[in-house]
């Protein structure tokens, strides 16, 4: 009939509205509830789908994207237990701030609440860690729903947004044209510092004699890095990392103090315990960093800057709190510091690193343990050497991700990526992923265990299809490393649980078509590193590491700084 609007399914809007909010790539396993989006995609020939081989990955690998580019991740699942499989990586996310947004199928309107096949309240699931979750109930919703979840993943503080698509709603035939945007949930921006937090900042800055900068992810995610460099530089304080803060400045940067807090160095815990100034810069005091909360910050005076009014004054009490775009603050307080030596804080400092050099047992017996095995933190130093420092490293969780966030010099802006709040094992494969698709021409390594590979070991079959070039470093001592170390200082040495019977890692690689060496000696591991990286295409290069290794120092959980352990 002349004049008929075209007509358009709920899936094919669906799918139009993810091209226009600028996505290119989603991680996904289909399903029966989901199916009707992804028959779709070949309308559709900007999206390519990876599928991968678990919906944990799935989320994982949105987010590896996501950290990469500092746009939103795309992950979907069908309804059931493919949502449910989504909730880790979503649950991850929200702890470190990612923005993701994660699209669930449904079923049927008319049967929700009834048990239906594959159903589950994953909205219900997911509200707490989240910061919008949808249930799309009307086709002509679509297009204003995937607007505004795309909008709040990634204003404000970043971090993870579901939309569940049931499938009558996706298969509803309804006519094409134009539909209400309107996003009703606008973030409030931070307002620019102002004077009087300025001139704050000024005379504080001038009366401290030991004062610490703290760089965090913040300063990361807001693309603030030459402002921050600008500040420390003008003023000549020190600076530690949190963990998530990491690669935000080149390790080698003069200034730099190492990673602080649990793991963190010895001249870094330690000045931040004699501090009388914290300068904290997009970080939230977690408590891997601040140990004995009403200790923490004795005797200091603390300046924080964060756009995330919900985390100042929440763990430390700030004596001047700044709720402010970090990279505007940051840019308006270097104007009014001035440069001093700290000649005797930069000696404590030094003291202290030459400490630690003394008794760190990678700079002893040849960085190999007493077992004869290899320690992972010459393993970790030994690649940091050979790429200097500018590969992207993504760590998986346990002692060898402390390790390689210690013992890789990172020169690179925004080349480290880890699970953080969460501490999610099997976050490495599937996040390497992400980070590789968005980064195809810069090599990306896989630092992992022996236990996390095991989490999500099955990506190897993605890794083999999309033809993903990552070289994977699994560092293998048989056990669950981090919770063995706590068996040994805090359990009387009793090993429940930790020791793992592994399998032929790299049969296995072979099995998956990815190619693989074992290194069992020192002098055998600089050439399988470097025939790793000639490699063209995925390499999993292992080494048998040191069962009884510890990562040190170490401040045990909730104790004072004054507590650090250096030696067992």
């Amino acid at each position: 009939m002349a004049g008929r609007k075209r007509e358009i399914s709920g899936a094919e809007l669906f799918c139009r509205c993810l091209v226009e909010e600028g996505v290119t790539t989603l991680f996904g396993y289909t399903g029966g509830a989901i199916m009707p989006v992804y028959d779709q995609f070949p309308k559709f020939p900007s999206l390519r789908h990876v599928m991968v081989r678990h919906e944990q990955a799935a989320a994982f690998a949105a987010q590896g994207m996501a950290r990469a580019t500092g746009k939103v991740g795309v992950c979907i699942a069908t309804s059931g237990p493919g949502a449910t499989n989504l909730m880790t990586g979503i649950a991850d996310a929200h702890l470190d701030s990612i923005p993701i947004v994660a699209i669930t199928g449904q079923v049927a309107t008319s049967v929700i609440g009834t048990d239906a096949f594959q159903e589950s309240d994953i909205v219900g699931m997911l509200v707490p860690v989240v910061k919008q979750a949808y249930l799309l109930d009307d086709p002509y919703e679509i297009p204003r729903v995937v607007r505004e979840a795309f909008y709040l993943a990634n204003t404000g503080r970043k971090g993870p947004v579901h939309i569940d698509l049931p499938k009558d709603v996706a298969n509803a035939v309804i006519p094409d044209g134009r539909f209400d945007r309107t996003i009703r949930y606008p973030v409030p921006k931070p307002q620019g510092i102002g004077k009087e937090h300025l001139e704050q900042v000024r005379r504080l800055v001038a009366s401290a004699e030991r004062p610490v900068v703290f760089v965090g992810h913040g300063v990361i995610q807001s693309g603030s890095q030459g402002e921050v460099v600008r500040f420390l530089e003008r003023s000549n304080m020190p600076f530690s990392f949190t963990l998530h803060g990491i690669s935000a400045i080149p390790a080698d940067h003069p200034q730099c103090l190492g990673m602080m807090g649990m793991h963190g160095t010895v001249e870094a815990n330690r000045a931040i315990e004699q501090a009388d100034l914290i300068v904290a810069l997009g970080m939230r005091f977690d408590d891997r960093v601040t140990g004995k909360l009403d200790e923490y910050a004795k005797n200091k005076k603390v300046i924080h800057v964060e756009h995330d009014p919900s985390e100042i004054h929440k763990n430390v009490r700030a004596d001047v709190a700044i709720h402010a775009d970090l990279k505007g603050a940051v840019a308006e307080m270097a104007k009014v510091v001035e440069k001093k030596p700290y000649t005797e804080w930069y000696r404590y400092a030094a003291a202290n690193r030459r400490h630690w050099d003394e008794v760190d047992p990678v700079n002893r017996g040849n960085g190999v343990g007493n077992g004869g095995k290899l320690l992972m933190g010459k393993v970790v130093r030994t690649l940091s050497e050979m790429t200097g420092g500018k590969d992207n490293v993504i760590a998986d969780v346990g002692q060898h991700q402390m390790f390689a966030a210690r013992y890789y010099r990172f020169r690179r802006f925004n080349s480290w990526f880890c699970s953080g709040g969460l501490g999610s094992m099997g976050f490495s494969l599937p996040a390497a992923m992400g980070v590789k698709l968005t980064r195809p021409r810069e090599r990306a390594w896989v630092i992992v265990g022996d236990g996390s590979i095991q989490m999500n070991i099955q990506e190897l079959g993605t890794i083999m299809e999309q033809k993903l070039d990552i070289k994977i470093l699994l560092l293998n001592n048989n056990f669950l490393g981090m919770v063995r170390q706590w068996q040994d200082l805090f359990h009387g040495s009793r090993f429940v649980g930790t020791p793992v019977k592994n399998p032929d890692f790299i049969a296995l690689a072979r099995a998956y078509g990815i190619a693989g060496e074992r290194v069992a000696k020192r002098k055998e591991l600089m050439p399988a590193l470097r025939r790793a990286m000639k490699h063209k295409g995925a390499y999993l290069v292992e080494v048998l590491t040191d069962t009884e290794e510890m990562i040190l120092p170490m401040i045990p959980s909730g104790a004072r700084f004054s507590d650090m352990r250096i030696t067992p």
